[in-house]
């Protein structure tokens, strides 16, 4: 099952399959996401999730404050549905 992803402002579209993470996804299809470790450590690929859910493999990245914020480790969440996203830097 796959599902799509909308990053905003950019005005970016793509599609992210089951097994793969969101990150995976945008490189798969050429987009210029922002990244280094993949490991969510950097917090370079963390967006805010504006619609949808995602979920994590365990242990999840996330602290209280990331939780109340609403922000998503792009490079280690798996979408469950589809996903609006806000990242300020990605370029459409």
């Amino acid at each position: 099952m796959s599902f799509q992803v909308k990053v905003l402002p950019a005005k970016l579209h793509f599609t992210v399959e089951n097994n793969e993470t969101i990150l995976q996804a945008a490189l798969r299809q050429g987009i210029d996401f922002p990244y280094r470790c993949q490991q969510g450590v950097c917090t370079s690929c963390v967006c805010k999730l504006r619609a949808g859910s995602v979920h994590y493999v365990p242990p999840s990245p996330l602290t209280e404050l990331d939780q109340q914020q609403a922000f998503v480790y792009c490079c280690l969440a798996y979408a469950d549905s589809d996903l609006e996203l806000h990242h300020p830097f990605i370029r459409g």
